[in-house]
Order: C-alpha cells, then structure tokens, then sequence
C-alpha cells in the first residue's frame, strides 16, 4: 500500500510539472502587442501606433495613426506615402517633440494624411511609407477597413496652415 502511495505521488508530481504552464517571460503570448486593426512600428524612437487605413464611401483613403518620438531630440515627419502615393500630409506642426504625439483622426487630432483614391478593398493590407527628417523611412502593411461602424464618421483635423507639406525632392 504504502508503494502504490508513493508511485501515485511520484506520477502525481511528474504529470503536474510536465503539464505546466512554465513558459514564464519569454512566453510567445507574452509579447503580442497588437489589439487593434492598427499595425505598429518604430524607427530611432520614433514609434507608429494603430496604422490602418480607412477607405471613404468616396473611395478616398484616410490615415489613422499615432506618432511619437520618445528621444530627446526633435525629429519631423517630411513626407507619408499610402500604396506608393504620395498622400496629402498637413499639420499644425510636422515637428516631433519628445511625447508630443501627432495624431491623425479623432478627438485629439492634430494632423491630416490621405489620397484621393485607394484602390484596395476592406481586408487588404498596404503599403504606409512614413518618411522623416531624421530617423530612417517606415514601412508598414497597414489594413485597409471599411468606412462604416466606428469608422463611419472620421473626426479629422483640418489644420489651419497655408500649404501642406510635402516631402524634400
């Protein structure tokens, strides 16, 4: 009797190690940071957050994004590229101040970026070339999603300045 006890405990013991969850920090569940149909990315500090695209009922694509630099030295978006096209980009300031975030679509909007006509259908994902004074080109595969739901009416800014700023030939 007193064998079987210590064999029942032994298996009792084996199967509870062996059955686990001893994955610990380096779990691969551990390190997913997307919640949302936004995609993220960062260059030299600079980080990209929630970029996604929204196709219009006009079949324009707008920009929905987050920009921060979290370095100490300013740095400034110079140009943003939608699916090769060179989007309309206008800003109150282009300028990235360290945790003063350019964001794109919303309340807090403070910046505009989209063309006149995106190709691509809800589900497809694109190209997003954000471009910067400094820090290296981004590139990112942002999805495409439809202008309906919570995307339906866009809270966009329309920054009060005298031309757009397009990029450095």
């Amino acid at each position: 009797m007193a064998n079987t006890i210590k064999k029942l405990s032994a298996i009792l013991i084996i199967v509870t190690t062996i059955t686990g969850c001893g994955s610990g920090q380096t779990a691969v569940t551990r390190t997913i940071k997307q919640v949302t149909d936004g995609v993220e990315a960062e260059s030299n500090g600079i980080k990209l957050r929630n970029v996604l695209i929204v196709k219009t009922a006009k079949s324009e694509g707008v920009l929905v994004a987050t920009v921060v630099n979290t370095f100490d030295q300013a740095d400034s978006i110079v140009g943003i590229a939608i699916g090769g096209a060179m989007a309309s980009y206008a800003a109150k300031s282009s300028e990235l101040l360290k945790n003063k975030p350019i964001i794109f679509v919303g309340d807090s909007a403070n910046a505009d970026a989209s063309i006149p006509v995106l190709n691509n259908n809800a589900g497809d994902r694109v190209g997003v070339t954000f471009t910067f004074s400094n820090a290296a080109p981004v590139t990112v595969s942002a999805l495409v999603v439809n202008g309906e739901g919570i995307y339906q009416d866009l809270v966009r800014s329309v920054p009060d300045i005298s031309a757009p700023i397009t990029p450095a030939p």
